[in-house]
């Protein structure tokens, strides 16, 4: 069985087409490494005896991992107001710098204080809110710190879009190449052609798939934690300085979301792995198995789900959508009857079954080379 699945890895990655797109993505790594983690976008900025202070890299990390240990745990409103009267640049400096002070919130001066963005005005000062006026319910449970971690989620989001449709060509003539080339009757007429042979190609597609997806988060969390640690893993991911879990109705710590993305990003390449296998069994060629795998990949992201109540839910475990994680990890909590559940809990059930759907289906087709036109 090891040499049948060796055999199908050998024919998938032997294209040009799929070295090609694998070099594409190692340039991407290389790109969101450098661009997002390290040296990536973390400066702290202010001014001292006048003279504006720009820290970059690592000596920006260091700083601000020592303002989020020393403002972390839960968010007050002396908290809210003793960050705002450090860090607020004095209107004198400013202008010194060339720098208008009506516009100080536009500013870098570090993730915490661009964290707390809905406590200031326009001119930086405290607007007079409270933690309880902005977050609501949320605000007993928030806690403040580091939020390092988000660039770690950023960074995986939009490679892993990108690999999705690596994996989409490279799955693609699974099973049609096959059916291209005409050798699927050879297949099927040999002793395990029905069997073996359909399992060693869902098995070698499915090694493909998770493992580059593996392979993506293992290069971004091993760069990740070498040069910022484990800080701010319990800081509150509605207080992300790049705005992009503000949305979350339910208490989340940065260590709650990374284990939760890692859950929807796995499950997602299941279920990419699993319609891509069904879709080249069913398919006529490889162009027309590659055409759909991406009309069904690709779409799901561009259409007005919320539009369609009763399809806003299923749509979440897309794997786009999933990938994503905003649109899912923003989801209330789902209500039945005095219990509370987060919808990512039903992310591995889901994408089990429609896997074990469409790995059954897909050998079916196979076996009686059902093909669409």
């Amino acid at each position: 069985m090891w040499e049948l699945i060796k055999y199908e890895l050998q024919k998938l990655l032997g294209k040009k087409l799929v070295w090609a797109c694998l070099a594409g993505m190692a340039i991407m790594l290389i790109a969101m490494t450098s661009q997002w983690l390290y040296p990536g976008t973390e400066t702290v900025q202010y001014f001292q005896d006048g003279k504006l202070v720009i820290l970059e890299n690592q000596e920006a990390i260091r700083t601000a991992k020592a303002i989020g240990r020393k403002y972390e745990g839960p968010l007050t409103d002396e908290k809210v107001q003793a960050v705002l009267a450090e860090f607020d640049m004095k209107d004198e400096d400013l202008i010194g710098a060339g720098l208008d002070p009506s516009n100080e919130r536009y500013y870098s001066h570090n993730f915490l204080y661009s964290s707390l963005r809905n406590f200031y005005a326009s001119d930086g000062t405290w607007n007079g809110m409270t933690v309880q006026e902005v977050y609501g319910d949320l605000a007993p449970g928030l806690n403040v710190g580091y939020t390092g971690w988000e660039k770690f989620l950023y960074v995986s989001i939009y490679t892993l879009l990108s690999l999705g449709c690596v994996i989409t060509i490279i799955l693609a003539p699974l099973f049609s190449e096959e059916y291209t080339k005409r050798t699927d009757a050879l297949i099927l007429t040999g002793a395990y052609g029905k069997t073996k042979c359909a399992r060693a190609k869902i098995i070698a597609g499915s090694l493909i798939s998770l493992g580059l997806t593996a392979l993506v988060l293992l290069i971004f969390g091993v760069v990740y934690l070498f040069h910022y640690g484990t800080d701010g893993w319990n800081t509150s991911l509605q207080l992300s300085h790049f705005d992009a879990f503000t949305g979350v109705s339910y208490p989340m710590t940065f260590g709650q979301g990374v284990l939760y993305a890692l859950l929807m990003w796995f499950t997602a390449g299941l279920t990419l792995t699993a319609a891509a296998v069904l879709i080249s069994a069913i398919a006529k060629s490889t162009f027309t198995s590659l055409v759909i795998s991406f009309v069904v990949f690709v779409v799901p992201m561009f259409l007005p789900w919320r539009n369609w109540d009763i399809l806003n839910l299923p749509a979440q475990f897309f794997p786009i959508r999933q990938m994503q994680l905003a649109d899912i990890f923003n989801h209330p909590l789902l209500q039945l009857g005095g219990f509370e559940l987060n919808i990512m809990w039903l992310a591995l059930p889901v994408a089990l079954v429609v896997t074990l759907i469409c790995i059954l289906y897909a050998r079916r087709a196979f076996a009686r080379h059902q093909v669409m036109g």
